[in-house]
């Protein structure tokens, strides 16, 4: 009788294992890339894209001798109308020029040669919004901390300017300068909310302005200082609202850096 013979076979497929492992350490070592290898070393590009380049359209300069910083700019509301409302104050504490002009002004893009409109507050307006569902009325805040409202459909005085058609009581207002201001949504289009760098949020209604602020929100976070949880106030620096995404939530950056 004829043996069959095995251990060929077993030796034939443990060397077969051992070149399949080989070959692929090879492969695998041949497959890595070295990212930080320069290939052409020396040698100019053929093809460049174009650098980013902007062209300046128009200029909007401040018609008065003292210049200010432009603290804000609201675009109008309405795509048809081509006008931007500008907010000019001078922020730095106690470094206010002398006879300092508290005009600001709404620009009309088809003539940038000089202001349309000039809004002549109380205060200087540190801040501006076009009223989303009229966009007749405008908000300001001003450095004293107050808000006002102008209507331009009240006319306007000799020197083409518009005086505010409702301001706040400067007792019921913000402490310190009011730095942003949004109008915010509502039935009758007549609410508004501001932030200051005195730590509050402060919701308003034009048609009981006198009463002063309807709600009040004080900007506050806890600090652990020296074991002790200590509550301090946030100083508001900016404002976003936008009734789209949610018109219950509200968001405030402040000067001490954080995001509320």
């Amino acid at each position: 009788m004829r043996k069959l013979v095995k251990e060929p076979a077993f030796c034939f497929g443990q060397a077969s294992r051992e070149l399949v492992q080989g070959a692929t350490r090879c492969i695998e070592q041949n497959n890595e890339i070295d990212l930080f290898e320069e290939y052409f070393h020396g040698e100019d590009p053929e093809f460049m894209s174009e650098p980013i380049t902007t062209k300046t359209v128009m200029i909007f300069k401040d018609p008065n001798a003292i210049k200010r910083a432009v603290t804000k700019i609201a675009w109008h509301p309405e795509a048809s109308e081509l006008r931007v409302g500008t907010a000019y104050a001078q922020l730095r504490f106690q470094q206010t020029p002398a006879n300092m002009p508290k005009t600001s002004y709404i620009w009309n893009l088809n003539n940038p040669n000089s202001p349309e409109i000039g809004l002549e507050p109380t205060s200087p307006l540190c801040t501006l919004a076009f009223s989303q569902k009229n966009s007749d009325l405008i908000v300001g805040g001003s450095y004293n901390g107050s808000i006002c409202f102008f209507d331009r459909r009240d006319g306007k005085n000799t020197n083409g300017s518009i005086r505010p058609a409702l301001t706040s009581v400067l007792e019921k207002s913000h402490a310190d300068p009011v730095y942003d201001v949004y109008w915010i949504a509502g039935k009758a289009g007549s609410e508004c909310v501001s932030t200051s760098t005195d730590g509050r949020l402060l919701w308003w209604d034009q048609r009981n302005l006198e009463a002063g602020p309807t709600e009040e929100l004080k900007l506050t976070e806890d600090f652990t200082v020296n074991g002790k949880t200590v509550p301090k106030v946030l100083g508001g620096t900016s404002l976003e609202y936008n009734a789209d995404a949610s018109p219950l939530k509200y968001l405030v950056g402040t000067e001490q850096g954080y995001i509320l």
